[in-house]
């Protein structure tokens, strides 16, 4: 790891300065009325679970039949997230973190600038009822009981960074942002979903509503869910924009998105210490950077940087790189007040974090060799100070968007002239994947074959998400699994004119880590390019703003071109994460098959994992290459599983 001396200091008074900064909160509602004596034994209740989750302190508050509790974890200074707990003589309400339009809404509330955002999110449901969560602009998730009323508003924000669950038994609800937490509320619950168990095991990702527990729910990401005795209502209160943003000059888009972009790093910036940022060589961090300088010129700014390990055969493509470092030091040159940390991982680093996400969580890591990989440089900002950390997250899918769905959108139209120039530019300018850029066109257009072949047979795609996990046949036929996929419309990916629409909802399912891959790591990690503000602008302009005479990202490219070097704005390669995936699992493959044999006695495990396909593909893992990367993923995946559901197993849980 190297580290900048000038940067020393916020190492050393790291300790000494601890803020507040990362939030839980809980709640336990009774809708019967005349049963506050239960207050006492339900504060002590949420004391117990929150601090036995591993907060530092625990702040409850009672009114009428409900208790809430906000939980803090001191780690680091200056992080904008705060949990906060208030009662204005009719609604209560508990929230966690961070409200962007805080000044907005107190003028227009009619209260202080200064209000915390427990008094602007109960004031803005006296005000607004139930469209009051569609004023609010940040990451947040909040609880309000309307004690006249008697119903209690459980929400999440769009992007659904806070997850947010809860139990109904009879006449009482448990409510928390962690399961671990509201499993401790509730330590009764023992039964599974089987449906949601296999979306978990197959694609690594539980629905956006539901959770492995049969009688635990989700809030959705841009939802909110109330609650009264013997009625829950979940209404979506935010929607993808389905209208169109038009400017009469070209320059008009590049400005909007200059000051969104200003805006959304802005309001995430840290009211006190470093700026730290996840930092490569891409336009997303990269431009991030830039815009931070730009921004606060005179706040050292820390980069993390995830790097291969010294030695590590790497796979190699004639479009993606393998380390970032080249283009890091090239921004370096450029930013002044920049200093970057890059850090590596051992080749058994996945270990650690794949156990801690399931005790922190209740959940198992996607992606664990991903994060395990970053896990260093992540942890390095904690090291140095950093209580905030920006991330380039969601800029594929907002300002850097590559515009490539406009080729099939082409098709749909039948705009074939269009297509035909368009195409020949993008072939021209990548000319290693001018063939794979056709193929992918057409396979997603309408009009041909690979997407009206999955309209014409459903059951398509889930067989093909199916055929690629490690499920036995038996607990997948038990569960019931591919009539739910097609009872529940499950949406198909493609490359079309949806494309983005698909990601989004993705991206929403996989936030329920988020809150405890920041315990784990000890620092905030906020994303300015999923603001909502310019996810909103980004899927209201024309197509032609990402994708132009054969230059992909051309919105993200023209934006920032007087931010950054030539070099990185016209860099048309991409940056792997983990590039030595392949080589760290078969190094580990020994370690994998024993720990397979102890997973295995596990009942569970082996009613719902194919454990002889698993064994036999261990067995040959060996002759894998770089290329069957996708192939390992998956192995490695299952193997995580196999991990989980023996945790699940000795907690009691069953089918």
């Amino acid at each position: 790891m190297v580290a900048a001396p000038e940067v020393a200091q916020y190492r050393e008074d790291a300790d000494s300065t601890r803020g507040h900064q990362l939030h839980g909160f809980a709640g336990i509602v009774n809708f019967s009325v005349g049963v506050t004596a239960t207050a006492e034994v339900d504060t002590d209740s949420l004391h117990r679970a929150l601090s036995g989750a591993g907060y530092h302190s625990v702040e409850t508050r009672s009114k009428s039949d409900a208790v809430f509790a906000v939980a803090t974890e001191a780690w680091a200074r200056g992080g904008r997230g705060t949990a906060a707990l208030a009662n204005d003589g009719e609604q209560f309400a508990a929230f966690i973190g961070r409200l962007d339009n805080a000044g907005e809404l107190a003028s227009t509330l009619g209260q202080p600038l200064d209000s915390d955002a427990g008094a602007l999110v109960t004031g803005a449901h006296r005000r607004w009822r139930e469209e009051a969560p569609a004023r609010l602009l940040g990451d947040f998730a909040y609880a309000v009981w309307d004690a006249r009323e008697r119903t209690l508003c459980l929400t999440r924000d769009i992007g659904g960074w806070h997850a947010l669950y809860y139990l109904l038994r009879a006449d009482r609800i448990v409510f928390a942002d962690s399961l671990p937490v509201l499993l401790a509320l509730a330590p009764e619950t023992r039964q599974l979903d089987p449906q949601v168990l296999a979306d978990l095991l197959i694609d690594g990702l539980p629905p956006a509503d539901r959770t492995i527990w049969r009688d635990v729910q989700a809030v959705a990401p841009a939802s909110s869910v109330r609650i009264g005795r013997g009625s829950t209502v979940s209404r979506r209160y935010w929607q993808l924009p389905q209208t169109s943003l038009r400017y009469s000059r070209d320059d008009d888009y590049v400005d909007a998105a200059r000051a969104l972009l200003d805006e959304a790093v802005r309001c995430r910036l840290p009211a006190t210490g470093p700026i730290g940022i996840a930092l490569s060589g891409g336009l997303d961090s990269a431009g991030l950077a830039a815009t931070i300088a730009a921004l606060a010129p005179n706040t050292v700014l820390l980069g993390f940087t995830g790097v291969p390990a010294p030695g590590a055969v790497l796979p190699q493509s004639p479009h993606q790189y393998n380390d970032e470092t080249p283009y890091v030091r090239m921004l370096s040159e450029r930013i002044p007040s920049l200093r970057s940390i890059e850090a590596w991982s051992a080749l058994d680093a996945e270990d650690a974090i794949n156990e801690a996400i399931i005790h922190l969580a209740g959940m198992p890591l996607n992606n664990t060799l991903n994060a395990a990989w970053l896990s260093p440089a992540y942890e390095a900002a904690t090291q140095h100070g950093v209580g905030t950390v920006l991330t380039g997250g969601f800029g594929n899918i907002t300002l850097s968007y590559d515009g490539q769905s406009l080729l099939p959108a082409l098709l749909d139209q039948g705009a074939l002239i269009r297509f035909a120039v368009e195409y020949a530019a993008l072939a021209r300018s990548d000319t290693h994947r001018g063939w794979d850029i056709a193929r992918a066109a057409f396979a997603s257009s309408r009009r041909f074959s690979h997407y009206r072949r999955m309209r014409r047979d459903p059951t398509l795609w889930p067989r093909q998400r199916l055929q690629r996990a490690y499920l036995n046949s038996e607990f997948v036929e038990s569960s019931a699994w591919l009539p739910y996929q097609l009872d529940a419309g499950a949406p198909i990916p493609t490359g079309g004119s949806d494309h983005r629409e698909w990601h989004i909802g993705r991206s929403q399912r996989q936030r329920h880590l988020h809150g405890p891959l920041q315990r784990y790591w000890r620092a905030e990690f906020t994303p300015p390019l999923a603001d909502q503000r310019l996810i909103e602008f980004c899927l209201s302009i024309p197509l032609q703003q990402y994708l132009r005479n054969g230059q992909t990202r051309h919105l993200a490219r023209r934006v920032l071109s007087d931010r950054l070097p030539a070099a990185i704005v016209n860099n048309r390669l991409r940056g792997r994460q983990c590039p030595e995936a392949v080589q760290r699992v078969i190094a580990q493959a020994p370690r994998y098959q024993a720990e397979l044999e102890r997973h295995a006695k596990s009942p569970l495990v082996r009613h719902c994992l194919d454990l002889a396909k698993m064994r036999a593909h261990l067995r040959h893992i060996g002759t894998a290459t770089a290329a069957e990367i996708n192939r390992v993923q998956h192995l490695h995946r299952a193997l995580q599983h196999a991990r989980f559901l023996d945790y699940l197993a000795q907690r009691g849980a069953t089918l």
